[in-house]
This record gives C-alpha cells, sequence and structure tokens, in this order.
C-alpha cells in the first residue's frame, strides 16, 4: 500500500542526505491523535518538483500492510524518520515530580531504592525518553511510588497480565 504524504521544502537538503547515507529512510504511520504505531513502511518515492503554492515536496512510502491495517482514503499522521539514536526509555508513570525537580525511584541490586533526578526528553504514548540521571541496565518503579522513600526495600513484582 502507499502512502503519499508532503513535507515542508527546506527539510529536502536533510531527507536527500539521510536517504543516500542509509539507502531506505523508514516511515511511521499513525492514527491522528493517537500516540501508537499502527504501521512501518519505507520511503520510495521523493517528488522532483516543489509544490510552488504550499512550499512542500510529495513524498510516497510503501507500506506491507500485511495485516490490513491500513485503507485506501485513510487519514494518517505520517512521521518520516531521518534519524534514530539510542534512547533510554522508560514508562512515564515511573517519573515523579519533586521539590527540587523531576525524578524516579532506581531499584538496586539490593532490593532498596534511591531517589534519582533525571533529565525528560520527548514523551510519546505512554513512553518518556531519559536524556540524563539514569543507565541502561537500571531498573526503574513503575507502581506504588507514593509510599516510598529512599532506602525503602521492595520487592519487584512481574507486570499483570492485561
Amino acid at each position: 500500500m502507499y502512502v503519499s504524504f508532503a513535507v515542508p521544502d527546506q527539510h529536502l537538503t536533510d531527507i536527500k542526505k539521510y536517504y543516500r547515507a542509509a539507502g531506505a529512510l523508514r516511515v511511521v504511520a499513525r492514527l491522528p491523535r493517537q500516540p501508537e504505531i499502527l504501521a512501518t513502511g519505507e520511503l520510495t518515492f521523493v517528488n522532483n518538483t516543489v509544490d510552488l503554492t504550499t512550499a512542500t515536496i510529495q513524498l510516497k512510502a510503501t507500506f506491507a500492510n500485511t495485516d490490513n491495517v491500513l485503507w485506501p482514503g485513510q487519514f494518517l499522521d505520517v512521521s518520516l524518520v531521518l534519524t534514530t539514536r539510542t534512547a533510554i526509555v522508560i514508562p512515564s508513570q515511573a517519573i515523579q515530580p519533586g521539590q527540587q525537580g523531576l525524578y524516579v525511584y532506581v531499584v538496586k541490586p539490593d532490593q532498596t531504592v534511591e531517589s534519582r533526578p533525571v533529565v525528560l526528553g520527548t514523551r510519546l504514548g505512554g513512553e518518556t525518553i531519559i536524556e540524563q540521571g539514569l543507565r541502561a541496565s537500571e531498573r526503574v518503579v513503575t507502581d506504588g511510588q507514593l509510599r516510598l522513600v529512599p532506602g525503602a526495600r521492595i520487592e519487584v513484582r512481574p507486570p499483570k497480565a492485561s
């Protein structure tokens, strides 16, 4: 299935640069106002002219659509992924507001917790990128934070089945 979309012409240089470097660019489709990814495809066409009335360039992505989640004529929010980076992502409910700013409770090897200030990045779909304050191997508390204090002993439980 093809999905057509337009981007402002000022992004053409970056699109061409990253497309040449990667050989393919990923395109992510979501339903309007929904954070969950509906489908992932690949950029397959970049128009060679700028629409002078809108100052945009038409692009086209191809989606396999094997699960038939996309329909002809459907409106979608589309993101063209130029680069990706490694990031630490945690559930947003782990983040707590405090007097000194935002923090999370980190689970230490002895099953106690420590309060750790964090700097947030982008939030999307119930998850948040942590720019500073956590390492990739660390676990955070996502439930029951109001009953915790630094040094409290906890019991780690697996998530409940939905």
